[in-house]
């Protein structure tokens, strides 16, 4: 039963020798130690927290903030509707891979929020980048790390791709990883991450969806091309970064060790 390989697992990382470890980080690396001692399994399904509470000496939001770090760093996957399971380490995914900030090494969680799915009109980087479609399908999100202002975020795929997305509200995109999905749903995988960085003015949807002050009229744009490992193109997405924003750390492989 997976709730007592969890709880034997876990119960030795709560004994005193580990008492300056906050209690998330102790199921933090409990279960990235079993993941990688191969005692939890790709499809493993985690209990819900109030099971691993009722067993754990750890309360709800404990929990919750170690799952979200577990989910983060690609450990689990969080499916809604149907629960947390342990992820095919095997396969790494880009959403939390391409957009890292660290803190002294650490890597830093964040928020992801989503706005809601559009099809638009592709402008003409867009266009070229995806073989001169004219249309395509744009998720806009945003995005918080630890502390920091939050970050615009739009994320474009070719309309096919998007077609079971196309009528889900808002909140159905809140910390869903879309290069997931389209693994997941369409066996299409990001492999190759080309990153272009400047300064530009806010487009009028960042500038709406981060309540930006008159004065607050440029920022850092990030562009970043995705590719599959044939080298087709499978995803563009666009970061509009506001001033004073922590450095940025990149990295162009997906899955390359644990950098993001």
């Amino acid at each position: 039963m997976t709730l007592d390989k969890i709880v034997e697992a876990c119960l030795p990382h709560f004994e005193n020798d580990h008492l300056g470890v906050p209690k998330y980080a102790r199921f933090y690396n409990a279960i990235k130690e079993a993941v990688l001692a191969g005692k939890l399994i790709p499809g493993d399904k985690l209990p819900s927290e109030q099971e691993l509470s009722s067993r754990l000496p750890a309360s709800l939001g404990t929990l919750q903030k170690a799952l979200k770090a577990l989910s983060d760093d690609g450990i689990v996957v969080r499916e809604h509707g149907r629960g947390t399971f342990i992820r095919d380490q095997e396969v790494k995914f880009e959403d939390i891979r391409v957009f890292r900030f660290v803190d002294q090494g650490r890597p830093l969680g964040l928020s992801l929020k989503g706005l809601g799915i559009l099809e638009v009109e592709a402008d003409a980087e867009i266009a070229s980048f995806f073989g001169s479609q004219d249309r395509c399908a744009v998720v806009q999100r945003l995005i918080q790390v630890e502390g920091e202002p939050w970050t615009f975020n739009e994320f474009y795929m070719p309309l096919n791709y998007a077609s079971e997305l196309m009528n889900k509200p808002p909140s159905e995109f809140d910390g869903l990883s879309l290069h997931e999905y389209l693994f997941q749903s369409r066996k299409i995988l990001t492999s190759r991450f080309v990153h272009k960085l400047g300064v530009g003015s806010f487009s009028s949807n960042a500038r709406s969806s981060l309540s930006l002050s008159n004065d607050v009229t440029h920022g850092m744009i990030w562009r970043v091309r995705g590719y599959s490992h044939d080298g087709l193109p499978t995803t563009f997405q666009r970061f509009e970064l506001q001033p004073g924003h922590r450095d940025i750390e990149i990295s162009t492989q997906a899955g390359q060790g644990n950098s993001t």
